[in-house]
């Protein structure tokens, strides 16, 4: 008798793809239209609002950074949700970018208001919300690649 292969099948992923224009407004609607694929979902509803105020960061970053806030810019994004996590890819063809600044020790409790740095703050809240963040400049595009790991299995 031959010994039967065992398959294993791959966890299932759900996508939520779109492309949206560098003006804020459309961030701001990529923003509900994303958290409201989650909970359709089923994804916990902590995790989409720190993830919301994740992409919410790091699409405004393309904007304001990449784009320069001109309205012609493209931006990409691939949502990916598994069973245990959620993956998000941002792309864009704007302003070469170098990556993530390290991570901050940024203890503002015990700083005047005149004393807090300018920027930083983004990065860190990114970083702090998120299990890995990925960032590589290749072919003229700028990819962000963040991933959440879920506590609770969603029902992908």
């Amino acid at each position: 008798m031959k010994p039967r292969r065992i398959l294993k099948k791959r966890p299932k992923e759900l996508r939520f793809q779109i492309a949206i224009r560098s003006v804020q407004e459309e961030v701001v609607t990529v923003l509900m239209d994303m958290c409201a694929w989650l909970a359709h979902h089923h994804v916990d509803r902590n995790v989409i609002e720190e993830l919301e105020l994740v992409l919410a960061e790091a699409l405004n970053n393309v904007v304001e950074h990449a784009y320069l806030y001109a309205a012609d810019g493209e931006i990409n994004i691939l949502l990916r949700l598994r069973p245990s996590q959620i993956r998000v890819t941002i792309t864009d063809s704007g302003r070469a970018f170098e990556g993530p600044p390290p991570l901050q020790d940024m203890n503002v409790e015990d700083m005047d208001l005149e004393e807090l740095p300018e920027g930083g703050f983004g990065w860190n809240l990114i970083r702090t919300l998120t299990d890995c963040v990925e960032f590589e400049h290749k072919n003229k595009q700028n990819r962000l690649t963040l991933t959440r790991n879920l506590g609770v299995v969603a029902s992908a």
